[in-house]
């Protein structure tokens, strides 16, 4: 046995030095790693774009664009209308974040948002720490966590000793939230340190030391409270006593020395959808199926175009991944890791003239399906699928749709 357990720890030692010696840089979050329902069917991202891709230090950042919360919302997962937090997803405190607004209503606190709506969002940030970062929108959702938005590469330069983050209070006095407060902070951590190591100090002192005092408090028959002493009950009270006029002391100086204060927002804000024109393009999904071998996904529409222009299919968006048909858009990637696939949509069927009820078949093959580890929905529970299709008019008017349903995998042909 023992030779076995010798050999087993042997190779786990090998196991962790291969792996840390061929250990390769990771450069993004790795959102991929999110299963693709959540990535399907919670929240649909679009018109996502940076102010700019390279700035430095103390230079803005403003982060646009839309979401729509999925009609096709998986039941086991804590909803979007219940309580959800826009917010920036980029690694470490490489940014700070000035303001964030959703259809114009500032969202420093939580908000909820109704499924099916449109919503605008503006997040302006300050750059902060020299580097390199893959940055997302965010929408963190109470007891479900955060669903991530598509990400995009920024690089920041300059110095990070010139940050600065400087704001000035109502009172006219101005402060550095870098180090505001760090030493009040530091100061009431050693008081508390000190208090903690008295108290702990003292019962060092005595005789038998800890571990034979729990051993006699844990046996049975034994009477624990023998070994507490007056002189032991008198300690705590005396570190009792010092710990309320701690307290009580710190709060009175505290309402003293700052008599205005605002406490933090926990609250909710109501954030009203868009105002949106009915759209003209009514679409329903008649099947769906996934090839396997062949890395295609083939979506069957049944769509109606009440509209007074013919109206054709120019992007499909689903999971972070858009396939665009270049017949009708063309789209130019924002970096190398843009998740775009410029000419991998085709439609069978044409354009749907105003008035027509038109059967048309679409699909979206590329290879991004494996390689984003979107084919894992093929073990999905439900097998249901969700996304955005955007049609456009001939006077280049985008509409989007959101289609879902259940899909059915094949593995062979």
């Amino acid at each position: 046995m023992n030779f076995i357990a010798k050999l087993f720890a042997v190779i786990q030692g090998l196991i962790v030095v291969l792996v840390t010696f061929s250990a390769t840089p990771t450069y993004a979050h790795g959102e991929k790693a999110q299963q693709p329902a959540l990535r399907m069917r919670t929240v649909h991202w679009f018109d996502v774009d940076l102010s700019t891709r390279k700035l430095d230090v103390n230079q803005i950042l403003v982060v646009k664009g839309t979401f729509v919360p999925s009609l096709s919302w998986p039941e086991h997962v804590a909803s979007i209308e219940d309580t959800a937090y826009l917010n920036v997803g980029v690694p470490g405190p490489s940014f700070v974040r000035l303001d964030s607004r959703v259809n114009g209503v500032p969202t420093i606190r939580s908000s909820s948002y109704k499924r099916g709506e449109q919503y605008n969002f503006e997040i302006t940030l300050k750059a902060r720490t020299p580097g390199r970062y893959h940055l997302h929108p965010i929408i963190n959702v109470l007891d479900a966590g955060p669903m991530i938005g598509p990400g995009i590469w920024v690089e920041v330069g300059g110095d990070p000793a010139a940050f600065d983050n400087s704001i000035k209070t109502l009172f006219g006095q101005t402060l550095d939230l870098e180090t505001h407060g760090f030493a009040n902070a530091a100061s009431w951590s050693a008081v508390w340190v000190v208090l903690g190591l008295v108290w702990f100090g003292y019962w060092l002192t005595k005789v038998p030391l800890i571990l034979p005092r729990f051993r006699r408090a844990s046996a049975l028959g034994e009477n624990a409270d023998d070994m507490i002493t007056t002189r032991d009950r008198q300690a705590a009270l005396v570190i009792l006593v010092a710990t309320l006029m701690l307290i009580a002391g710190g709060f009175f100086y505290a309402t003293e020395r700052w008599p205005v204060t605002t406490p933090l927002q926990t609250g909710k804000i109501k954030t009203p959808p868009l105002k949106m024109a009915p759209s003209p393009v009514l679409v329903t999904m008649d099947d769906a199926r996934y090839r396997i071998p062949g890395r295609s996904f083939r979506i069957e529409l049944t769509v109606t175009n009440s509209g007074k222009s013919p109206v054709s299919v120019g992007e499909f968006a689903s999971g972070g991944l858009r396939f665009i048909n270049s017949a009708v858009l063309k789209v130019t990637p924002k970096d190398q890791d843009d998740l775009v696939a410029t000419d991998a949509l085709r439609v069978e069927g044409g354009s749907i003239n105003p008035g027509e009820t038109k059967k048309i078949v679409v699909y979206a093959d590329d290879a991004m399906w494996e390689t984003q580890r979107m084919t894992t929905m093929i073990s999905s529970p439900d097998a249901v699928v969700a996304g955005m299709l955007f049609f456009f008019d001939a006077q280049g008017r985008r509409y989007p749709v959101e289609i879902s349903g259940p899909m059915i995998p094949l593995f062979g042909g």
